[in-house]
């Protein structure tokens, strides 16, 4: 591809896609099983606080327990879940707990990475923030 012609704004963007293509493919063996244990681990803090919620638990004291279970691993006050979502907790804490149990389940497949990303964003999407459903995406290696 000549890149001579290419927009200074285009050119970014062209680099950029390279970048995030292999940032994705950087992702070792051990890496993917902490971000799949991170992601059970944020998909049972949202299932806990469904339940709570289900079972007629008063919102302010399963949001407190929410918190406490996300602590380094959600985005926010509620663990990633996008302030108009809150208002539907319990069915957005059910949904984004799936999505994250799916996140784990592909990252250990044998599925590209960026795939499970884009399944991840799109069950997530309205429900929660950022770019890995209201997880803080980290590796401790």
């Amino acid at each position: 591809m000549k890149l001579s012609h290419l927009s200074a704004a285009a050119m970014g963007l062209f680099l950029l896609s390279g970048c995030m293509k292999s940032a994705f493919a950087q992702h070792s063996s051990a890496q993917a099983a902490q971000d799949a244990q991170r992601h059970l681990a944020i998909a049972q803090a949202h299932s806990t606080a469904a339940q709570c919620l289900t079972d007629g638990g008063q919102a302010s004291n399963c949001l407190t327990v929410l918190k406490a279970s996300c602590v380094g691993l959600g985005i926010g006050k509620y663990c990633g879940l996008k302030e108009d979502a809150v208002e539907r907790a319990a069915d957005a804490l059910r949904q984004t707990a799936q999505a994250h149990q799916r996140m784990a389940q592909c990252t250990l497949s044998a599925k590209p990475y960026e795939d499970c990303l884009w399944d991840l964003q799109s069950a997530c999407k309205g429900l929660a923030v950022g770019k890995y459903c209201g997880m803080v995406h980290a590796h401790t290696f």
